[in-house]
C-alpha cells in the first residue's frame, strides 16, 4: 500500500510543474478591468488586497464569504499583465511559489479557458473576482479596480 501511494504523491505533484505555454499577443492599449458579477456585495477592492486574494493568503471577503480569484490561462497577455501589475512577477515566475503551497495544501486560483468563461461564471458566483479587458465587460460585471497598461 505504501507504494500506492507514493505512486498518487508523485503523479500529483508532477502536475504542478508542467511547462507554461508561450504567451499570446501583446494586449493593445486597452486598460484591464477587476470585476465582480453585479450581484456580488464586494463593494471595492485595493491593490494590496488583490494581491493578497491572488497569492491566496487572503481567502475570505470582510463579510466573511469565501473569496474565489480567478485566473485568465498562463498563456494569456491579459493574465502577463495583470501578473506583472498586480503580483510583481510573471505566471512563470510563480511556478515555484505554487509548488511550495502546495505541500500547505494551498492551490492556486482557478483557471478558465477564456473571457468569455471568466464573465459566465463571474455573472453566477458572487464570491469571484477575476480582471479582464476593460472593453470586454459588461452589464453583468461590475468594475472595482481599473489597471492602466505600462506607458510605452
Amino acid at each position: 500500500m505504501q507504494c500506492v501511494g507514493w505512486l498518487v504523491f508523485v503523479v500529483a505533484t508532477s502536475v504542478l510543474v508542467v511547462p507554461l505555454p508561450a504567451r499570446t499577443a501583446e494586449p493593445d492599449a486597452s486598460s484591464l478591468a477587476v470585476v465582480v458579477g453585479a450581484t456580488s456585495s464586494v463593494q471595492r477592492v485595493t491593490l494590496d488586497e488583490l494581491r493578497e486574494l491572488y497569492m491566496r493568503r487572503q481567502r475570505l471577503w470582510a463579510d466573511g464569504s469565501r473569496a474565489i480569484p480567478v485566473n485568465l490561462p498562463p498563456g494569456s497577455a491579459w493574465r502577463e499583465l495583470f501578473s506583472q501589475r498586480v503580483l510583481g512577477r510573471s505566471p512563470r515566475d510563480l511556478v515555484s511559489y505554487w509548488n511550495a503551497r502546495y505541500f500547505e495544501g494551498i492551490t492556486p486560483p482557478p483557471v478558465l479557458p477564456s473571457i468569455s468563461a471568466v464573465r459566465a461564471y463571474l455573472a453566477s458566483e458572487p464570491g469571484a473576482i477575476a480582471y479582464l479587458p476593460a472593453d470586454t465587460v459588461g452589464d453583468e460585471l461590475r468594475v472595482l479596480l481599473k489597471i492602466e497598461p505600462p506607458s510605452r
